[in-house]
Formats: C-alpha cells, structure tokens, sequence
C-alpha cells in the first residue's frame, strides 16, 4: 500500500498527535508499505524521500504552533508524483483543506481523523462566537472523506450528534517497554532535580497551554504544596501557561521543558503521582503513558480521559464540575496512602500493558486497505 499522510503537526514537534502519526508511520513502514508525510518545514531535513515538506511560520504569540503557508502547488505535485492508494488528512486547518480538495478532485480515496476539542478550545481563547461556524465547517470537511477516526467513543457520540456521518473508533496506545516504572534514569533525574529518595512527586506531562485548563491545575497543585509542604512537583513541557505555573508553584516545583524519548520515560518514572486537569482531550496520550510508568492518576473526568482512567482502580477522577480542592483532596489522600499508591501503580501498569500500539496500528491499517479496495471484505471497526 502507498499512503500519503497530510498533517499540520508532525515530529519534531511534542505532543499526542505528532506522537501517534509517528506511530502510525513506524507501523506502516514494518508492514511494507510505502509512506509519504506532508508537514509543515520545521528546519530539519525530511525523513523520507518521498515526504514533502511545507513552508511554515510559527504563531507569535503560540510558537509552539507552525502554520503552514500557501500556496499549495507544490503539495498537490509532491503527492500526484507519489500516486498514493489512499490519502489520509489528519489535521483539518488550511494544507489540510487543500490536500482534501486535491484528493477529491483526482478521485483518490480519502479519510480523515480527529483530533481537538474545538468547543474547549474556543471557550478557552474566549472565542466562542466562532463555534457554529467551526463545527459546521469540520462536519463538512470530515463528511467528505470515506471514513474519520476519532480517538474516543465519548467523541465519537459528539460527533454524531452533530451530524458526523462514517466514524471509526481509533484508540490509542503505549509503549510498555519504554513507558515503565523501573527506568534505569530515575534515580538520576530526581536526583538532578533535588528530590530526595522518599520525596512523594506529583508530575505533569502536557504543554502549558490554557486549552489545557492550566489555571485549575495550578490552583489544585498549590492546596497540596499548601497542605503536605513535603511534596514536590515535576512539570515537563512548555508553552504560554508556563511563566504564570511557575509563578504560582514556587520552590517546590521544576519546569524540565519538553522531553523526548528515553529522557521523557525517565521523567515520568521520577514521579510517584500523575496530575492531569485537562477538559479538551480527545483521547489523552500522557494519561495512558502516565499509567504504563506505574503511575496512578488523578485526572477530572472528561473526552477521552474519562475512558483511560479507571477510578478507584488505577488512580482517581473527579467531575469537570469539581472545584480545584476536590482534585488537591485526591492528590493527598494517595500522598498520605503509600500502600493504596503501590496497589494502585500495579493495576494502572497491568491495564495500560493490555493497550499495545500494534494491535491499534494493525486495525488501522485494515481499515485503510479496505477503503483503498486493495483488500475485501472491510474488517470490523477499529477497537
């Protein structure tokens, strides 16, 4: 199979979506296909011969965020000189409209996926007048490919009360062999970072953005420091939150910025608890990467999130109604419970063992081949 992946996001950038497409890539290539990415130029060479890469500009006032930059010529040449079998769009901003429009219009099947949380992100950035218009263009855009995947059935029931038509669940996965808790660099990080050996840890793995209800966390962090001054606190990524956390976290907690890899697998196994406050997630990558390092999980219940968490089990959800108290409330329960902490860290471990990345992958892929009609008859959905 020959696909072509159109992505406004993509590595190096640092978060679950480029995360999972590169997942998806890897997959893909062990499987014998042929992959070409279309992403934004991030100043690195492209990591393929076949993959096209999209001048870009980053955001001022979100650097963070690349955006690609017309016109889009060169795109539609790239991918008519790869003759893809299938076109998958994963991001649905302007190269994203661009490549679908193409698709279309040389009858090259086409699917989508789905990512955001538009409402959130619009009540977040106070723009919540451009909500009618975005989820009417996102139904369009998405019911012209022949099949969208979407992260989360909780999306997915969204999705479908706005008139989203051919959806597919796609879940997503960990890697336990990397994400576990007996990393070999966790003495070394909490050591770096001046934590001591019987210091309980609270991290945070996320970028430091609004949309990701930063501004709760903070305020649910402090009534801990507040209330077990012994803690201390890990926040790994970055992004326009982070001066105002850090202002509010004082001396206890480090900022590590984003990590990758090894190194960012070494930082979640540095932590004891994991805090997560995010109301826009789709599904929630950190939540599951969280729970494969033997972390146990104290997450508002909402999107994706509410489906990874098992509360009472692999660690505590409170309600997005809840005040920030309610979260600290959970937080130092555990804190003061190293018995339930390790009964809970084994069962977040075992749970997140079972949702393996090639068994994700490989359903996807047979939806892909079926759709192509390079394979007959369509298996079931995915998940």
């Amino acid at each position: 199979m020959r696909l072509t992946l159109v992505t406004e996001t993509f590595a190096p950038q640092v978060n679950g979506v480029s995360r999972t497409l590169g997942q998806l890539v890897d997959h893909l290539e062990r499987a014998g296909d042929s992959v070409q990415v279309v992403h934004p130029d991030y100043g690195k060479p492209p990591a393929r011969e076949q993959d096209h890469l999209v001048r870009s500009r980053p955001l001022p006032f979100y650097r963070e965020v690349s955006v690609p930059l017309p016109p889009f010529g060169p795109v539609h040449r790239a991918i008519d000189a790869f003759r893809p079998d299938l076109i998958h769009v994963a991001t649905e901003a302007t190269l994203g409209l661009s490549a679908l429009r193409h698709a279309l219009r040389r009858r090259v099947p086409v699917v989508s996926s789905f990512h955001t949380n538009f409402d959130q992100y619009c009540d977040h950035y106070r723009i919540g007048w451009a909500k009618g218009v975005a989820w009417r263009y996102l139904r369009w855009f998405h019911n012209r490919t022949r099949e969208t995947y979407v992260p989360s059935r909780a999306t997915i029931a969204d999705l479908e009360s706005r008139g989203f038509e051919r959806l597919v669940l796609w879940p997503r996965g960990v890697d336990g062999t990397l994400f576990r808790p007996d990393r070999p660099g966790r003495a070394r990080v909490r050591e770096a970072l001046g934590f001591g050996p019987d210091d309980v840890v609270i991290g945070h793995v996320s970028r430091l953005a609004p949309e990701k209800n930063a501004g709760y966390l903070a305020r649910a962090l402090r009534a801990v420091g507040e209330a077990r001054p012994d803690v201390r606190f890990l926040f790994v990524g970055d992004g326009p939150s982070r001066g105002e956390l850090e202002a509010e976290m004082g001396p206890n907690a480090r900022f590590v910025g984003y990590r990758a890899g090894e190194d960012l697998a070494d930082h979640y196994a540095a932590s004891d608890l994991f805090a997560f406050a995010s109301l826009t997630e789709t599904f929630g990558n950190v939540v599951l990467e969280a729970l494969a390092s033997g972390l146990p999980v104290v997450a508002v219940r909402a999107g994706g999130v509410g489906e990874i968490g098992r509360s009472g089990e692999t660690g505590i959800l409170v309600e997005p109604s809840s005040p920030p108290e309610q979260m600290a409330g959970a937080l130092i329960g555990l804190v003061d419970a190293p018995a339930l902490r390790r009964e809970m860290a084994e069962s977040a471990r075992a749970y997140a063992l079972g949702q393996t990345w090639s068994a994700i992958m490989g359903r996807l892929r047979d939806r892909y081949l079926a759709v192509a009609d390079l394979a007959a008859p369509a298996p079931a959905p995915v998940g």
